[in-house]
């Protein structure tokens, strides 16, 4: 028999008088019962309604970038813990990177707050959680990017209005007019910055305090978005719910475990996109004739589809703890997975090496990758191709080849065989510290040691300006230096250049360079094909190598030590192994830039950076401190070792790593 229902059960318990009653007490308890349904109903929906909504909610699901803090009081209490915070509350450095770096830092006025909302703020007023965002708009030409940022301020409205009063003097002051917009029931505060001299975008700083939370932008329509989508839950695509976020997020929370909840920050990109973004901010393509973003879509590389992690702070013996995800799934049935130039991508995994003894123990930083790098030279051919705008690569390698004037080597047959599919990457500083102190040395291991000597000879034999230095017995180390007198030269004749073609004249990366072959000695059972940026750090490996020299970078105790907590880390299988001696690593430009010489840095990744972001118009930006900074031995014990590693999955690659406490 089927159960009876609630009026039914209520109704047998009745007394006779009450049961006599029976139709009015049986309308009085449906309508006591339908009341109660509402209720629920309507308080169910109240609660779904009333529950905060988190601001992965509130961006779209196109967002190039994100970054979020799940509760910034947790994240900047657990900073306290941190080696890297008692560097800023040591005496000498705590005020100086302030002034320096802070809220009101010279850093900060000279790159400039888009949104008018400062880290410090953040950490100030926000009780919860704080999303940055970096969206997309390639369609409008003028604006082609916005930077917003929500910020939980539950408990803490009162301070974040007065934040906004602050920013509200600032931007006056500094020429910017206001309009207040009502949206939602909120009001907007909408500024117009003062133009600026050959400025082409439309600007904007746009801010409203809620209740609840600090909403900031550098676009209105994303605020009124926003505004709009709260009251809802969130907009109906958002980037919480965005497959490629998903799929990043579910890969690093399967590979990290947190001790403290709210300890983390969390990051998002997509690449293409956030590069378009990085490219508009920085104007790096501007009067190239090769794009570089649209070469590198066309090569292949938008396979690189996403990527994220998190990092954890303060957790046990880390300063920093970081798991990741590159999201680059496979593109053919090939084994080389991906289309065009993006085949270089090829990173094997293997059993974790320990470093060669012949690495000196001054080495800042050293990574050990492996590539098959036979076929990612080959793999190179459509993206030159397509650089040139002409089939240049395959008879490059002729002239090579058969030119009687030149080295006359056969890089296909003779040179990439001979190669091994190990690398190493190493850099360090010389003492003391100048602008030619930054050194750097790749190391490819070599299958056929007479084919490589044979092939450098050749190059070198025809290479101008080159001198064979003969320290090492049995070791030819070749050093190349540019002459001054010929680079007047080749500046008057390019007066003679096509005309209709003008090139801007590009100087060589590096001043000064060596190579080498070094074969197995006592020190080595590998050969390797050396190239260095400055010959004594060759010369010294070559001579370890050849003498069996100990005492080198991997019998360091703090080395050993650095790989003890890689491996309990997890490192096993992996493509690409990475560690850093911060305090050795960082030397040379916190001393450039105590005397303020950095910018005349000749590292290659200077050179690079200044050929890259070069432009007359725009002034680096001052740190009028910084000569006050103390001399880097007395902060130097501040920055711990790290490591990192890479492993390659089939949909990508596994990024790990971690600072010391």
């Amino acid at each position: 028999m089927a159960e009876p229902d609630v009026t039914h059960r209520f109704s047998i318990h009745c007394s006779d008088q009450a049961w006599s009653q029976r139709p009015r007490n049986f309308v009085l308890l449906t309508i006591a019962l339908s009341v109660v349904q509402v209720c629920l109903t309507c308080c169910s929906r109240r609660c779904s309604a009333d529950e905060f909504v988190s601001g992965l909610r509130l961006f779209s699901g196109d967002a190039a970038g994100v970054v979020r803090v799940a509760e910034m009081p947790t994240l900047c209490e657990v900073w306290k813990n941190t080696t890297l915070h008692k560097l800023g509350q040591d005496d000498v450095m705590g005020p100086l990177l302030e002034a320096n770096f802070g809220a009101n830092g010279s850093m900060w006025d000279n790159v400039g707050d888009k949104i008018g909302v400062r880290p410090k703020d953040l950490c100030n007023i926000a009780s919860g959680e704080v999303v940055a965002a970096w969206l997309p708009f390639e369609n409008e030409r003028r604006r082609p990017s916005c930077l917003s940022i929500v910020a939980d301020i539950r408990g803490n409205h009162d301070e974040a209005v007065k934040i906004a009063e602050r920013i509200d003097r600032e931007l006056k002051a500094d020429g910017a007019t206001r309009s207040d917009v009502p949206k939602s029931g909120e009001t907007v505060r909408i500024y117009k910055p003062k133009v600026r001299p050959g400025q082409l975008k439309i600007e904007q700083v746009v801010i409203v305090i809620t209740q609840d939370r600090m909403i900031a932008a550098n676009r209105d329509s994303v605020v009124f978005d926003i505004l709009e989508a709260i009251p809802q839950g969130g907009l109906a695509d958002p980037i919480a719910d965005a497959e490629l976020y998903q799929t990043v997020n579910d890969q690093v929370a399967e590979r990290i475990t947190v001790d403290t909840p709210g300890s983390t920050v969390q990051w998002y990109v997509r690449p293409i996109a956030m590069g378009r973004i990085i490219r508009d901010v920085t104007k790096v393509d501007r009067g190239n004739k090769v794009k570089i973003l649209n070469l590198l879509e066309n090569q292949g590389f938008d396979a690189v589809q996403a990527m994220g992690g998190t990092v954890v702070v303060a957790q046990g013996q880390y300063d920093l703890l970081h798991r990741g995800y590159i999201h680059a799934p496979a593109v053919t049935d090939q084994p080389d997975r991906y289309r065009q130039a993006a085949r270089i991508l090829q990173f094997p995994n293997e059993d974790m090496r320990p470093l060669p003894r012949w690495i000196p123990k001054t080495i800042a930083t050293a990574t050990q990758i492996n590539w098959k790098i036979e076929e990612g030279f080959w793999a190179l051919e459509t993206l030159v191709d397509e650089a040139f705008n002409d089939k240049i690569f395959r008879p490059t390698l002729a002239g090579i080849r058969d030119d009687e004037e030149g080295p006359q080597i056969d890089l296909e047959k003779n040179v990439l065989p001979s190669l091994g599919e190990h690398l190493l990457l190493l850099t360090d500083n010389t003492e003391p510290a100048t602008t030619e102190s930054e050194r750097m040395l790749v190391a490819i291991e070599v299958t056929d040691e007479t084919a490589i000597n044979e092939a450098v000879k050749k190059a070198m034999e025809v290479e101008p300006d080159v001198t064979l230095v003969d320290t090492v017995p049995g070791v030819n180390i070749w050093k190349v230096e540019r002459a001054e007198d010929q680079l007047e030269e080749e500046v008057f004749f390019d007066d003679f250049a096509d005309f209709d073609e003008p090139e801007e004249k590009q100087t060589p990366l590096l001043d000064t360079w060596a190579i080498a072959m070094v074969g197995k000695a006592a020190g080595s059972d590998t050969s390797y094909l050396m190239f260095a940026s400055h010959v004594d750090l060759l010369i010294e490996a070559a001579q370890r190598i050849e003498s069996g020299a100990g005492d080198g970078l991997a019998d360091q105790a703090d080395i050993q030590a650095l790989f003890k907590t890689t491996k309990e880390s997890g490192a096993d299988q992996i493509a690409i192994q990475r560690i850093v001696r911060l305090g050795e690593s960082l030397e040379t430009k916190y001393e450039l830039r105590r005397r303020g010489e950095l910018r005349d840095n000749d590292s290659v990744l200077s050179a690079i950076i200044r050929r890259m972001f070069k432009d007359e118009e725009q002034e680096e930006p001052e740190h009028p401190n910084a000569s006050q900074w103390p001399p880097y031995d007395q902060v130097k014990g501040f920055f711990r070792n790290a490591s990192s590693y890479v492993e390659t999955t089939e949909t990508g690659w596994n990024l790990n790593a971690f600072l010391l406490h």
